[in-house]
């Protein structure tokens, strides 16, 4: 795993100790995603730099930029099955100096073109510069698992694996107001915008091509419908186990330790039992909160599983002042504003298991791919709350308290979530379940509406089967824009490498020709890998309640974390971001303040927003 920057000048680079500098400070901010090597490469048109986190081949032989072929390569991912495609190309001629995956990429773009991205599985953002053609592609991989960055103006292209390594080199503009208003909107900046007007991020499943004269954005990945009807029990069990298990081992192809982020969850112990019937043992790593409710610990169950497997098992606890601690380190992590709070325990997870190893395979993906979050379940109880009269749902919501601290609070909001959505269309529920501030109160805030309907219809569009066109969106906007900018950018300030065999191509295209119904039931979701894995867990273990990797907020807020709030919200500050309806915050902290709902998640986007201003010299 790694990073990257770079430019090119289709009229010519001028290198100036001036130009040095930047790129210099550029591949300074790149290092904790590639501590271990660093290098450059120039020529009469391009810079490049990049820094190299050494899993495969950690050997100079495999440093970067590479060379080759009157092509180079700056590549931050990994290609899991880059030994089967060296053997091909191998048989076509071709001949390799080192046993790294970016050479067996470069060569297989050079025999195959933007080709050789359908025969290749992994994770990856990469750039090649054909100095023969004078062309330049920028390529994304198909859910977004790795990010990368570029500006563009009169001929001249900069790009990056991270933001601040690209401020360091480019004009990145004014901030992007509708940014600002995803932001708060969903906790994260949807792609393909960012927080800067005058940058952009490749999509998930998209190359960008530019040369002199154009520059062209082309999608080469799509996750198609191919669902069928026809569900033969037997031979969707089989496959699926076949499939889960491979895309397991692919992830374990590496040069250096590897462990196993372990929930209480029921994707991460799938992990954990695929390991175990190949015969392998890893360490397992469990986060958990000082003195916090039963709704976010998860460390019992999962040390309990991971003995059952036979697994070294390590349990990493936090409490609000290592949270403080860090506070600082996330924000100076997220190259742009990001609001999802799970970050912070997810970061100090990373930091952790970093000291341990170096690769760790991860959950993520799960519940998108088979309908693991309530509001999938939620979907197939719409038509039942449609019988609710409008007066008693509005009597009901009225009523209805949140918090996540006792089993009625828990089960009280999650109530009032679904009658405040179940009389929508699809598309409307759809942002509303991602939403967690209605339109009306973000544009008092910060003076701008948005419309997000046709970003979901386009992202959920070839699906008509309810259940896999939510989460085929899912995918698009939230999976990309959210969990695996979380999953990124924690883990690689910690120079750690995350891999997710819920991800993997052939598995994610396999379950999508499951039809939801059998994914998600009236009171569970991954109804099928429930049923299909029932002899791998512990019957104990198949029906733990489900858990977001959440920190508890708003007790913090309340107590140890109360003087940030009040910081942020002063007047002075609200003024220095943009916000216009002060009225409106000072609510949130009294709901807060006197327990008559957790508006937690408001504040923590609020805070995360002025912080990276701050941090920013913006304001």
């Amino acid at each position: 795993m790694c990073g990257f920057t770079g430019i090119i000048n289709f009229n010519g680079l001028n290198r100036t100790a001036e130009l040095d500098k930047k790129m210099m400070a550029a591949l300074k901010r790149l290092y904790p995603r590639g501590p271990d090597q660093q290098d450059i490469w120039t020529d009469l048109k391009s810079y490049f730099v990049h820094s190299r986190l050494s899993i495969i081949d950690t050997s100079l032989a495999g440093r970067q930029p590479m060379y080759k072929y009157n092509k180079v390569i700056s590549y931050n991912g990994e290609i899991y099955n880059f030994k089967e495609i060296k053997s091909k190309l191998i048989k076509l001629g071709y001949k390799f100096s080192s046993e790294s995956d970016c050479e067996v990429l470069l060569a297989g773009w050079d025999k195959w073109g933007i080709k050789v991205l359908d025969f290749i599985s992994g994770m990856f953002a990469f750039s090649i510069w054909d100095q023969k053609k004078e062309k330049l592609y920028l390529v994304r991989d198909p859910f977004g698992k790795k990010p990368l960055y570029y500006s563009y103006k009169s001929g001249l292209i900069s790009f990056s694996s991270d933001l601040k390594s690209l401020e360091k080199v480019v004009d990145c503009g004014q901030i992007n107001i509708d940014a600002v208003h995803s932001l708060f909107s969903f906790r994260f900046i949807h792609d393909p915008i960012s927080i800067y007007e005058k940058v952009n991020k490749v999509p998930a499943g998209h190359f960008l091509e530019v040369n002199k004269d154009n520059i062209i954005l082309s999608r080469w990945y799509n996750l198609s419908n191919k669902a069928s009807n026809v569900f033969d029990k037997e031979e969707v069990s089989n496959d699926l186990i076949s499939i889960f298990d491979k895309s397991v081992n692919r992830r374990l192809v590496s040069d250096v330790p590897i462990g196993l982020l372990l929930s209480g969850g029921i994707d991460s112990s799938l992990i954990l039992s695929s390991l175990a019937e190949m015969g392998k043992n890893i360490p397992c790593f469990t986060m958990g909160f000082e003195n916090s409710s039963k709704y976010y610990e998860e460390r019992p169950y999962a040390k309990k599983l991971a003995n059952h497997f036979g697994m070294e098992h390590f349990d990493i606890e936090m409490n609000p002042q290592n949270i403080l601690n860090i506070i600082p380190e996330v924000f100076e992590s997220s190259d742009e504003p990001f609001a999802d709070s799970s970050s912070l325990p997810f970061y100090a997870l990373s930091k952790e298991v970093s000291q341990k190893v170096t690769v760790a395979l991860s959950g993520d993906g799960g519940d998108e791919v088979f309908g693991g979050y309530r509001k999938y379940v939620g979907e197939n109880w719409t038509n039942i709350g449609l019988m609710i009269p409008n007066i008693l749902r509005k009597i009901l919501i009225n009523h209805l308290i949140e918090n996540k601290d006792t089993s009625y609070g828990e089960f009280s909001r999650r109530l009032k979530r679904y009658l405040l959505n179940t009389t929508k269309d699809p598309i409307e529920r759809h942002i509303n379940w991602l939403k967690q501030i209605n339109e009306k109160d973000i544009s008092s805030i910060i003076g701008n509406s948005r419309d997000y309907k046709n970003m979901f219809i386009e992202a959920r569009a070839g699906f008509s089967d309810k259940i896999n066109s939510i989460l085929v969106g899912d995918m698009k906007i939230s999976l990309s824009g959210d969990m695996l900018v979380k999953l990124d950018r924690m883990s690689m300030a910690n120079s750690l490498e995350i891999r997710s065999p819920f991800l993997d191509k052939e598995l994610v295209e396999y379950a999508f020709t499951i039809p939801g119904k059998y994914k998600v039931g009236k009171f569970k979701g991954k109804k099928i890998l429930r049923n299909v894995f029932s002899k791998r867990l512990p019957k104990w273990s198949m029906n733990l309640p489900k858990k977001g990797f959440e920190v508890p907020l708003a007790n913090w807020f309340k107590e140890d974390l109360r003087s940030m709030v009040e910081h942020v919200s002063m007047k002075k500050n609200l003024d220095k971001i943009g916000i216009q309806n002060h009225t409106l915050i000072n609510s949130w902290k009294d709901d807060l303040f006197f327990n008559n709902k957790d508006t937690s998640w408001k504040l923590w986007t609020l805070i995360s927003y002025f912080y990276w201003c701050e941090n920013r010299g913006i304001i």
